[in-house]
């Protein structure tokens, strides 16, 4: 590795930790400060460049990058000599390679599951009322004290968490909201004497048609 290598590493990676402390502020401000859903009236949705910059993705991202970084420096470790050439050097790189892009492909294809069923989803909370509404494009559902009959939590623990609820109504309706739609984590500081139910699964795809 060159310096000019060092130095772009470098720079991603602190690049990355200011975008992480900057959305961490802004997180506590969203969520018990001045502009609580709690506090004021409040709507959420998330555009695609916030969904895909978070911090976890940045994250993800900068593993992926070392990791196309050693794939491109299997080149240097062959040789014409068959003396000099050591054929474990270039798969130890190889591996290591391999190991570093399979953990951003694994998050990038559950996080692109999500985003088909977290984008162009509004919440919006009415403190005054104690109203939630919740626009997906095919309908809007509007909730009072007493219309969510309980919600089962589908998560896959762990640090780098994904998961996504199914609200079930008690007029028999139901739906999913994962947990990258902004702002859900209100809902049940709205109506605490909601049922949930938690379930834990390694890999918690959401499989076309699972929105009731």
């Amino acid at each position: 590795m060159n310096k000019t290598d060092s130095l772009l590493l470098i720079s991603i990676f602190f690049g990355i930790f200011g975008w992480a402390i900057w959305q961490l502020l802004r997180y506590s401000e969203n969520t018990v400060g001045k502009y609580s859903p709690l506090k004021i009236s409040r709507s959420y949705e998330i555009s695609a460049f916030q969904y895909f910059t978070k911090f976890d993705n940045l994250f993800f991202y900068y593993i992926g990058l070392g990791g196309l970084y050693l794939l491109s420096k299997v080149p240097d470790t062959f040789t014409t000599s068959v003396y000099l050439f050591d054929w474990r050097n270039s798969a130890s790189i190889i591996f290591i390679s391999l190991l570093f892009l399979s953990l951003p492909s694994f998050y990038l294809y559950l996080d692109i599951n999500y985003w088909y069923r977290t984008k162009n989803i509004k919440l919006i909370y009415y403190p005054e009322s104690k109203i939630v509404e919740i626009d997906f494009p095919e309908k809007i559902y509007t909730l009072g004290e007493g219309d969510i009959k309980h919600i089962e939590v589908i998560s896959s623990g762990g640090k780098i968490q994904f998961g996504y609820s199914i609200y079930s109504l008690k007029n028999g309706e139901s739906f999913i909201l994962t947990d990258r739609v902004p702002g859900t984590w209100a809902i049940r500081e709205y109506f605490k004497k909601i049922l949930v139910k938690f379930t834990e699964k390694r890999f918690p795809l959401i499989k076309s048609g699972s929105f009731v």
